[in-house]
């Protein structure tokens, strides 16, 4: 008998282009249903990714988020993480 059909999502990491993954993640959520998208952890057997992907991982897969809940809570979240930061107050003078 053979064994059943393992769907895996796999995210890479990419910092804000992340958010390119998820809307493309959408179109096919909506291809699979167009009647009803389904929440990908209904669809995915394992859910998975790198950095930024890992985050979005846990976001749609162990908080059952739909992919535009994940979209407005990766972007609130991305504008935090992501911000311009100054290092000025790590130099030092080398003499």
């Amino acid at each position: 008998m053979p064994a059943a059909d393992l769907r895996l999502l796999a995210l890479d990491s990419g910092g804000v282009r992340s958010l390119s993954s998820l809307m493309i993640l959408r179109r096919l959520m909506a291809a699979v249903d167009p009647n009803a998208p389904l929440k990908p952890c209904n669809y995915f057997d394992i859910i998975g990714g790198t950095s930024t992907g890992g985050l979005i991982a846990i976001m749609l897969g162990r908080l059952r988020m739909t992919v535009d809940e994940c979209i407005d809570a990766y972007t609130s979240l991305s504008d935090k993480v992501f911000e311009k930061k100054s290092y000025r107050s790590l130099a030092y003078e080398v003499r």
